[in-house]
């Protein structure tokens, strides 16, 4: 049931998003784009020096368009991919949709800011044996509000260097060990709960934007 509701929420998140920019007015000035990067610098660093904690490296795609002189639309989306044969597993899986506003724009830095829904999980694919049908499964769910802030600076034209901030706060699945008591013994499984929690393993993000 919570897998179907998320999938509904993302679609219409999308169709609202992409429906109201189809609304606006076409204009050459007002252009879009995209950035590609690495989503999570501070926590995959933090751990270099940690042999018993592994951060896995993070990938973030962004894709912005501008729909006046100071707003604009983001779709943004982060995870942190791994493969351990025979699962295929992106953790942290997020994704965003904005609507934002530009706060500077001085020669050669702008700043913006925005906030809007956002949906996390883990998902992953198996496949038992080479040409079986593979399958795939997700837990950690979250639902919530992001707000974001980022500096683009300048590199070349048309491209920036962007680093981003993200304050995620939202209603979260997580799981607790419990302990049964019965005439046999103690028994131990994981109880699921949902609770107030934040989404911020992936803080700040650096990225090279491209505008087009």
């Amino acid at each position: 049931m919570y897998k179907f509701l998320y999938v509904i929420f993302i679609l219409l998140g999308y169709s609202q998003v992409f429906s109201q920019i189809n609304n606006e007015e076409e204009n050459n000035e007002f252009p879009h784009a995209i950035s590609i990067g690495w989503s999570n610098p501070i926590s995959s660093i933090s751990t270099l020096f940690n042999s018993k904690k592994e951060e896995k490296f993070g990938v973030l795609i962004d894709y912005q368009k501008t729909i006046s002189e100071n707003n604009f639309y983001r779709v943004h989306s982060k995870f942190s991919a791994s493969y351990e044969n025979p699962m295929l597993s992106l953790n942290n899986f997020l994704i965003s949709i904005n609507k934002g506003k530009w706060l500077l724009e001085k020669g050669n830095s702008n700043i913006g800011h925005g906030i809007g829904p956002y949906f996390r999980c883990n998902i992953y694919r198996g496949q038992t044996v080479a040409g079986t049908q593979a399958f795939w499964s997700s837990d950690y769910f979250g639902l919530g509000l992001e707000y974001f802030m980022f500096l683009e600076y300048l590199i070349k034209k048309n491209i920036f260097l962007n680093i981003i901030a993200n304050f995620n706060v939202g209603f979260h699945q997580y799981y607790e060990a419990t302990i049964v008591n019965s005439n046999g013994g103690t028994a131990a499984f994981s109880q699921e709960y949902w609770g107030l929690r934040l989404a911020n393993q992936q803080l700040i993000s650096i990225a090279i934007k491209k505008y087009l």
